[in-house]
């Protein structure tokens, strides 16, 4: 022990405590050094987690941003804007209104979509194809835009880099609106930079020392700068660059590195070298900082790692919302392009529909075939039985159309009950033919409701691309014009279209007009049929008869004009004139020979029966003639369709001194009912039965019957269409009363009638 004191001299133990300390000293340099090391490496990882959840969350961003935009693009406001637009709708009707409502859409979007109170959006522009500005949200409102721009753009990016002026610039989202399938705008959504700033700076701290920018490589956006300029050039500067995916931005950040501090020419280590106990005094000053800058970096990392579990669940709920909006615009869609009742495509969509098939025939030069289905007398069962009823049969027809299609057929509900069926790749008209046919067997069947069988009948109209039209409107109006002569033709049937129909509807339309000019110019003239006894041979009665001869069209038979007049209403005027002319006339001609006059009243007029004999009174009191020279005719198929109105009305009449007469006996749904239930005065025979009596031996012993069934009633007779000899002498042998017809005399003008009237012998008692 002494030997090994001996041996430790002082200088010894001082080279021993140097050596010792510098041991010492190296071994705390190297824990300090690690330190150091492990603390950069820490730092570089909270860096590196820092500018990706930066640059995650700005994709985020710019992806729901985007989103958003695109579905602004399939908006109900947007898709009726278009379809109003491509339905060539003015502004006024219909157009303006629905550019208002997008209008309202967009700014209100503006106002509404904000982060922590600052608006997302600082405008929308809605611009067409060409680039000019259909919408504008902001105040100072531009008329076109740059669209060349968007061109060249990869697909999967909507986000652009623009300077629109010289203050800042701006970073927007476009994306293209689609109608029918075709592009014919962009929308533009101006994004507020100053949101993108405020979430980044939101989880910075001042004195962090740092700086990013949002760089395109030519044009940059600062979002902070805690440091100086002269230190981003030292290389211990930290910097990182990430792109934006998706946008053309990238992101750049630099950062300070943690201070080192020089522990070779610091005062501290001189200091130490003097104080041996100094060193652990350093060492452990560095051990607590390096643990509390890994307890920072920690808590921050595990912040950090809280808020991107955050955002995934935010992230799965956005999806899961955006799932359910575009579930609920693909039922708001399929809602409006079909009909709710039968599931078929309803106008619209049909339309659209027949656009493409004809887009594709063009391109093939192949027809198409278009065809218009009307269900016969639908509203008569409809309105007796119920619209249960009638949802039913519409249903019901729906699948049995169906069921004879092929599969590129489309068939659409018009609306009511009228369906549209179009036919692609038409081979020839002997197959529309089938089809039709086809078609009309379907209905054979009966319709059972409540355990009640009825059936209906459809009327079929065609029309054929390209020989009837080369787009959807021509041939969609001669479908439907040869439906319509289909249902004046009788109904059950189908036809192709063709020119005369076009024709026809033409002149219709001319006789409308001209029908009123007549009637306001007092064009329409009365002529008089006189009836005679055919015992006495003496005039009794003159049947009122309208006759038109127009300047333009000629000579109108009533069978055309009065048809007319009962579809568009004029009937009644016509009633009025034939009513007021005649009573005067008659009244006039009593002081020649007293007899009574004849006036055919159309069934139509007698839907509103208080009028009608409103009208009635009116003519005999302005003309003062009396009640009993009237005699008021109508056809049986009143009788058949007649209402407790109806019933009233020909009893005050009929008290009131009126005669009445049933007109055209045997056309119609003959019935002894009528004649017991009505009060009639006299029956009318057709001329029909007359035409060929003297060869057809049916049709003389239908009239006899009719005869002597007028008789066995006590009701006169009186026979139309009397044209020769025979037929006066087989009506006397037959007991028939009158005679009226062209053996006689014509319809003749009120003069020559007059004239006709004082040559005729003493006057007989009337009928």
């Amino acid at each position: 022990m002494k030997k090994w004191i001996e041996k430790l001299s002082s200088s010894n133990l001082i080279i021993l405590a140097a050596v010792l300390l510098a041991a010492y000293l190296i071994l705390i340099l190297a824990v300090t050094n690690l330190g150091q090391t492990r603390l950069k490496e820490s730092q570089h990882r909270e860096l590196t987690l820092k500018v990706q959840s930066y640059a995650s969350m700005l994709e985020y961003f710019f992806s729901v941003s985007s989103e958003e935009v695109s579905d602004l693009t399939t908006s109900r406001a947007m898709t009726t804007f278009f379809a109003n637009l491509a339905s060539g709708m003015s502004m006024e009707y219909g157009l303006g209104a629905s550019l208002v409502r997008l209008d309202n859409e967009l700014n209100q979007l503006v106002k509404t979509k904000l982060i922590n109170k600052i608006p997302v959006y600082k405008r929308f522009i809605l611009a067409s194809y060409d680039g000019t500005v259909i919408v504008d949200t902001a105040e100072k409102i531009s008329l076109q835009v740059d669209v060349k721009r968007f061109e060249n753009i990869p697909e999967e990016t909507h986000v652009l880099h623009t300077r629109h002026d010289l203050e800042q610039p701006h970073s927007e989202i476009f994306k293209t609106v689609y109608y029918s399938g075709r592009p014919v705008a962009y929308l533009i959504a101006d994004i507020n930079t100053t949101v993108i700033i405020e979430q980044l700076t939101a989880q910075e701290y001042e004195g962090s020392r740092s700086k990013m920018l949002l760089s395109t490589g030519a044009d940059d956006i600062l979002v902070w700068n805690s440091i100086k300029e002269d230190l981003i050039e030292n290389s211990n500067i930290i910097f990182y660059e990430l792109p934006i995916e998706n946008t053309p931005y990238q992101l750049k950040g630099w950062f300070s590195p943690i201070n080192e501090k020089d522990i070779f020419t610091s005062g501290w280590f001189v200091f130490g070298i003097s104080f041996l106990a100094m060193p652990v005094i350093i060492g452990l000053f560095y051990t607590f900082n390096i643990n509390n800058a890994n307890i920072i970096l920690k808590t921050k990392f595990e912040e950090s790692h809280k808020q991107q579990r955050v955002l995934a669940v935010q992230n799965e709920r956005l999806v899961e919302e955006i799932d359910r909006r575009k579930l609920s615009e693909r039922k708001l869609a399929y809602q409006a392009s079909h009909d709710a009742l039968t599931g078929l495509p309803n106008r619209k969509f049909g339309n659209e529909q027949l656009e493409l098939v004809l887009a594709n025939a063009i391109a093939t030069n192949t027809k198409v075939l278009v065809m218009f289905i009307d269900l016969d007398n639908f509203k008569q069962i409809n309105d007796t039985l119920g619209h249960l009823a009638g949802d039913y049969i519409l249903t019901e027809s729906s699948q049995r159309l169906l069921s004879v299609l092929g599969g590129n057929s489309v068939l659409a509900r018009l609306g009511g009950d009228e369906f549209l069926l179009i036919i692609p790749n038409l081979s020839d008209e002997t197959f529309a033919q089938s089809l039709s046919s086809s078609i009309l067997s379907l209905f054979e069947r009966p319709f059972i409701w409540n355990n009640q069988e009825f059936f209906i009948t459809t009327s079929i109209g065609m029309s054929v691309y390209p020989q009837d039209g080369d787009n959807t409107h021509q041939l969609l109006a001669a479908a439907d014009t040869a439906m319509y002569r289909v249902k004046q033709d009788g109904r059950n049937a189908y036809l192709f279209y063709d020119d005369s129909m076009l024709t026809d509807t033409q002149r219709a339309l001319d006789l409308d007009g001209r029908l009123r000019q007549a009637i306001s110019n007092n064009i329409i003239e009365i002529h008089y049929q006189p009836i005679f006894d055919l015992e006495t041979n003496q005039i009794v009665a003159a049947e009122a008869l309208m006759r038109w001869n127009d300047d333009k069209l000629g000579f109108i038979s009533p069978e055309e004009f009065i048809p007319l007049a009962e579809k568009n209403g004029l009937i009644h005027k016509l009633g009025e004139i034939a009513i007021t002319q005649a009573c005067h006339q008659a009244a006039r001609w009593q002081s020649i020979m007293p007899i009574k006059i004849s006036i055919n009243f159309s069934s139509v007029q007698f839907r509103y029966c208080e009028k009608l004999l409103a009208q009635i009174q009116q003519g005999l009191e302005s003309s003062g003639l009396p009640a009993n020279r009237l005699d008021i005719e109508v056809t049986e198929s009143l009788l058949f369709n007649h209402t407790q109105d109806v019933i009233t009305l020909l009893n005050n009449l009929r008290k009131q001194g009126v005669e009445l007469t049933i007109d055209d006996f045997g056309t119609g749904y003959s019935a002894l009912s009528y004649l017991q239930k009505f009060p009639f005065d006299k029956l009318k025979i057709d001329r029909s039965f007359l035409i060929d009596i003297d060869q057809n031996e049916p049709n003389r012993e239908l009239v006899g019957a009719i005869i002597a069934m007028a008789k066995a009633l006590n009701i006169h007779v009186v026979a139309e269409g009397v044209e020769t000899r025979w037929h006066t002498d087989f009506l006397l042998e037959k007991e028939c009363d009158y005679g009226q017809g062209y053996y006689f005399s014509k319809p003749l003008p009120a003069d020559l009638f007059e004239q006709l009237l004082s040559k005729a012998r003493v006057p007989q008692s009337v009928a």
